[in-house]
């Protein structure tokens, strides 16, 4: 009897043993049979779940439609003022752009010869009073008495080179300016003015003498011409 219980108490410290090195190997590992697993990272926990907004309730009848009547009062001030900016660029271009017709008048215009304060009195008074007709005929009158003093002047006088004359005739540019005779000829000469890039080509008719160069000879020229 004492045999088996012997035999017994050896097998169960044999078990005993194995455990024990069972467990020991475990430890070993970083972990033991009972407590498998404590090494590994712990899954985060999950994040809680936004709550969701409130629905927005719904509009009535009266909102939308104060909401598209507001949205096509926007759409037709866009409109508006689109069309405005365009009107006023057309306006500008249309003021900018120049008739060929008037601008050729203007043109010739600039190159007027100024008018004395009486001679502009008398001017307006004729256009404002005057109709198209009697102006056209009185300027054709004008031009007549013009060809008149222009054939007694290139018939009554000469000039000669040298000569001061002033401009009456021809280029309405040079009208009113004084100049000396570069070259003169029968019925025609070249005036030498000043700003004139070259001389002025004109009839004797369109000049008037206001000072008439010497035509007396130095004494000494005269008596070397003599001997």
């Amino acid at each position: 009897m004492s045999t088996k219980t012997e035999a017994t108490n050896e097998e169960i410290s044999a078990i005993d043993q194995a455990i024990a090195k069972a467990r020991a190997r475990q430890a070993a590992k970083g972990g033991n049979a009972e407590g498998a697993g404590e090494g590994k990272p712990k899954k985060a926990p999950k994040e809680a779940k936004p709550a969701a907004e409130p629905k927005r309730p719904r509009r009535t009848d009266e909102e939308k439609a104060a909401i598209i009547a507001a949205r096509d009062a926007e759409r037709a001030t866009r409109k508006a003022d689109r069309e405005a900016k365009r009107a006023a660029a057309k306006a500008a271009k249309a003021s900018e752009a120049k008739t060929p017709h008037m601008s050729k008048v203007a043109k010739a215009a600039s190159k007027l010869p100024a008018l004395s304060a009486s001679a502009q009195s008398t001017l307006d008074e004729i256009t404002a009073n005057f109709s198209a007709a009697e102006v056209a005929v009185l300027a054709a009158h004008l031009s007549h008495f013009n060809r008149v003093k222009a054939t007694e002047r290139a018939l009554n006088q000469t000039v000669k080179v040298d000569d001061t004359v002033r401009i009456v005739g021809g280029d309405a540019r040079f009208i009113g300016l004084v100049g000396t005779i570069a070259k003169a000829q029968r019925i025609r000469c070249y005036v030498t003015v000043e700003g004139a890039k070259k001389p002025v080509y004109l009839f004797t008719s369109e000049v008037e003498l206001v000072e008439s160069a010497s035509t007396e000879e130095p004494a000494s020229e005269s008596a070397a011409a003599v001997g």
